[in-house]
């Protein structure tokens, strides 16, 4: 057994943090749902398959296949995690968005799942602030951001916390550039997902519409999106992408059902 995963670009290795063995991912509910109306960054619907601003070092695409998509260098945002442990007081995503007074845009996190009444993340949660959910060894994926730059880690064992954000999804979808082999190419679901592309850019993509594994992830190494590290993140009715072009605006984008758990951006500087 390794002492250190080094994580790809330089990212430092500082602490491992373990869990007990917790539910499989088949023992959590992935139900369908209808899909949330199509996405605009302004209140005029914009050009599809083009990556148009939404604060400096953000932006955002919608694609005419039915993706929702937006990008940012590592250093443009403030990450912020809202969990809610108790399931009568889950949001939706557009409802963690609009609790907070600064963030742009908001996400669904990684899987959770019911440990006594109790919700939980299931896998590494963590931000600058706070651990809400510690690693789950080789299982899956997971989205560091750390010291101004992000990598996606495959089976991690060993990860940096404090970092930015940390984030564990299940499964991976792409590793160097490639489909991660054995994806499911049958079940049909809303997804979402989060990797890095080529130029070292966090990319978080939502499909309301429903994809297979399989096909999500051929979809991710399209030039459009050009991811060539990515992992799964929870899908079903807690797909949700939500952004605002400012913290007073009008909302757009896919929303979840309530859900426990959200990510949210905040630009630097702003």
């Amino acid at each position: 057994m390794r002492a250190w995963f080094l994580l790809p670009i330089g990212l430092m290795l500082v602490a491992c943090v373990a869990v007990p063995p917790a539910p499989t991912p088949a023992t959590i509910p992935k139900p369908n749902s209808p899909p949330a109306a199509a996405a605009t960054t302004t209140p005029t619907r914009p050009s599809y398959d083009r990556w148009q601003p939404l604060f400096p070092g953000a932006e955002l695409m919608m694609t005419s296949d039915g993706l929702a998509a937006l990008r940012h260098t590592a250093t443009a945002v403030r990450f912020g995690v809202h969990f809610e442990p108790i399931p009568a007081q889950g949001r939706s995503v557009g409802e963690w968005l609009g609790a907070d007074e600064q963030a742009w845009a908001a996400v669904n996190c990684g899987f959770y799942w019911d440990n006594a009444g109790v919700y939980a993340h299931l896998g590494l949660l963590v931000t600058a602030d706070e651990v809400i959910g510690r690693l789950r060894r080789d299982w899956g994926g997971v989205l560091i951001v750390h010291e101004g730059a992000a990598a996606v880690v495959a089976r991690p064992r060993r990860v940096a916390v404090p970092a930015e954000l940390g984030l564990q999804g299940w499964p991976m979808l792409v590793s160097a550039g490639r489909v991660w082999d054995g994806l499911d190419a049958q079940a049909v679901h809303r997804r979402t997902a989060v990797g890095v592309d080529g130029a070292g850019r966090v990319v978080w993509v939502a499909a309301p519409y429903g994809r297979t594994l399989a096909a999500l992830a051929e979809r991710l190494l399209a030039p459009d999106l050009g991811l060539v590290e990515a992992v799964n993140l929870d899908g079903g009715v807690s797909t949700g992408l939500r952004w605002r072009a400012g913290p007073q605006a009008p909302q757009q984008g896919p929303d979840s059902l309530p859900i426990p758990c959200a990510v949210l951006l905040t630009p630097n500087g702003m």
